[in-house]
C-alpha cells in the first residue's frame, strides 16, 4: 500500500507536516547519499558540488537523521534546497531524481507559505514530537536572547552560579542556609550601564513565635558592609568600587558609576549565613518552602546547586520552576494544575542529583568551585560530607525569568 496523499494528510499543521517531512526525505535522501558519500562528509559536498559550507553541514547533519521530523527541522529553507538541487544535477547525479525533488522542495515551500507565521510555526510544531528539534529550537531562542538582553542591559557574564546548602537550626524547628554567588567574567558594556550583582531577600516566618531571619557573614558576624559579603579568595581584587542598597527585608549590592573600566572582566562571589532562613516542618498555613532568584544578569552558563543535609527533608527532591514575574511579586506556594502552570515557561529544566558528599561537584572550566564550597562550609562549622546535592545547569537562561527551588515540607514529627 503506498503513501497517502497529501490531501489525505488532513487540515492539521501537524498531519501536512508530517506528510511533506516524509515526502522531502524519501525524495532528497538519495541524492544526498550519492553526493556526499556512504560517510555523509561536508567536505565532499563542498568540493564535489561547489556549495557554501554551511549549507553543506545542514544537509549532511539532515542526513544522519531517520526520524522525518527531525530531518525537515534541520534541512534548510527552500532556497538552499534549490542551490544544492542545481548544483548535483550540474555534477551528473541523475536528472529525473532531482526534478522528483524539486517538486517535494515546492510542497515544502507551499506548507511554508500557507502555514501563519511560516517556518517558526512549523518548528514550533515539529518540537512538540522531536527533543531534538525542541533542543534546538530552544538553545537557539536562548541565544537570541542572551545576545539581546546583553545589548539593552549593558552588562553580560561568562559564567553565573548559585550554591544553596541548608541544615537543621540549633532548635530543629527552622532551617539554616549558606547561601553563595558567584559572577565569572562579569563585563560592563556601555560605560553608562547600571550593574546589580545580587539582591538578598529574607522573608518573614509564619509563626510569631519564631526568631526572624538573621542574615550574617560566614565567620557569624552582622554582614552590615559591603566588602563583608565578599569572598576575597574568589574575587577580582582589588574589589571594584561598590555601593549597597536597602528597602525593607531586601538589601541590594550594585557595582558603582565609575567602577571598574570598561568591559573590563570580573569574577565576584558573595557568601552569607541565613539563620531560621525557611521552616523544617509543615503545618496547616505552609506545604512547601522555597528559594527564589531572579535572573537578572545575561550570562552563557549558569548553575544552581542545592546541598540539604541528610536529616532534613528525608526523601524529598527540590524541584524547579521557572515563572515570569507577576506583579503581586514572587511565587511563594504552589497551586495544582492550570493554576500552577500560569505564567510559567515552558523550558526544559532538568534537576541532576549529585550524591551524598561533595566528591561530584566539579564545574568544568571552573577548577576552584568544589574548594570554594568546601571552605565555606568550614568557615560555618558544617560538615560537607552530610550533604546530597542537586544541580540545575543551563545554557543562556533567559534573563528576567524567576526561578524557583521547592521543598515540600514533611510532617512534623509525632508528639509523644
Amino acid at each position: 500500500m503506498g503513501r497517502i496523499s497529501y490531501q489525505e494528510a488532513g487540515t492539521t499543521i501537524e498531519g501536512r507536516l508530517r506528510w511533506v517531512a516524509g515526502d522531502l526525505q524519501e525524495a532528497l535522501v538519495p541524492i544526498l547519499q550519492e553526493a556526499a558519500g556512504p560517510a555523509g562528509r561536508p567536505s565532499r559536498l563542498v568540493k564535489g558540488l561547489e556549495i557554501d559550507k554551511s549549507l553543506a553541514s545542514r544537509l549532511t547533519r539532515a542526513l544522519r537523521t531517520e526520524d522525518p521530523l527531525g530531518f525537515i527541522h534541520l534541512l534548510p529553507a527552500p532556497t538552499g534546497l534549490r542551490i544544492f538541487l542545481n548544483a548535483a544535477k550540474a555534477a551528473g547525479i541523475e536528472e529525473v531524481a532531482c526534478r522528483n525533488a524539486e517538486e517535494s522542495v515546492a510542497r515544502f515551500q507551499a506548507l511554508i507559505e500557507d502555514t501563519p507565521g511560516g517556518r517558526a510555526t512549523l518548528d514550533a510544531a515539529i518540537s512538540g514530537s522531536s527533543a531534538e528539534a525542541r533542543a534546538r529550537n530552544e538553545r537557539t531562542a536562548k541565544q537570541a536572547a542572551y545576545r539581546a538582553m546583553s545589548y539593552l542591559f549593558g552588562f553580560r557574564c561568562e559564567k553565573m552560579i548559585t550554591t544553596f546548602a541548608i541544615q537543621p537550626s540549633e532548635d530543629g524547628r527552622m532551617v539554616d542556609a549558606v547561601d553563595l554567588h558567584q559572577r565569572i567574567g562579569m563585563r560592563r558594556l556601555r560605560p553608562t550601564a547600571p550593574v546589580g550583582l545580587f539582591s538578598l531577600r529574607v522573608h518573614p516566618p509564619t509563626d510569631g513565635e519564631i526568631e526572624m531571619p538573621r542574615v550574617e557573614t560566614l565567620d557569624g558576624e552582622l554582614a552590615e558592609d559591603v566588602p563583608n559579603y565578599f569572598l576575597s579568595d574568589y574575587s577580582s581584587e582589588p574589589l571594584p568600587d561598590l555601593e549597597m542598597f536597602k528597602d525593607g527585608d531586601q538589601t541590594t549590592i550594585a557595582l558603582s558609576e565609575n567602577d571598574p573600566p570598561l568591559d573590563s572582566p570580573l569574577t565576584l562571589t558573595t557568601g552569607v549565613l541565613i539563620k531560621n532562613v525557611q521552616q523544617r516542618y509543615r503545618n496547616p498555613g505552609l506545604r512547601d518552602e522555597w528559594r527564589g532568584y531572579l535572573q537578572h544578569s545575561p550570562c552563557k552558563t549558569l548553575v544552581r546547586d542545592v546541598f540539604i543535609r541528610e536529616d532534613l527533608y528525608v526523601g524529598i527532591v527540590p524541584e524547579m520552576t521557572l515563572h515570569i514575574p507577576s506583579p503581586k511579586g514572587p511565587e511563594t506556594s504552589r497551586q495544582p494544575g492550570l493554576h500552577g502552570m500560569l505564567n510559567t515557561l515552558d523550558m526544559t529544566a532538568p534537576v541532576e542529583t549529585l550524591g551524598l558528599g561533595m566528591g561530584n561537584i566539579a564545574i568544568r572550566g571552573v577548577p576552584s568551585y568544589p574548594k570554594m564550597v568546601r571552605d565555606s562550609f568550614e568557615r560555618v562549622g558544617w560538615d560537607s560530607s552530610r550533604f546530597r546535592g542537586y544541580r540545575l545547569r543551563m545554557e543562556y537562561p533567559v534573563p528576567m525569568v524567576l526561578m524557583t527551588w521547592w521543598f515540600s515540607l514533611p510532617q512534623p514529627p509525632a508528639v509523644e
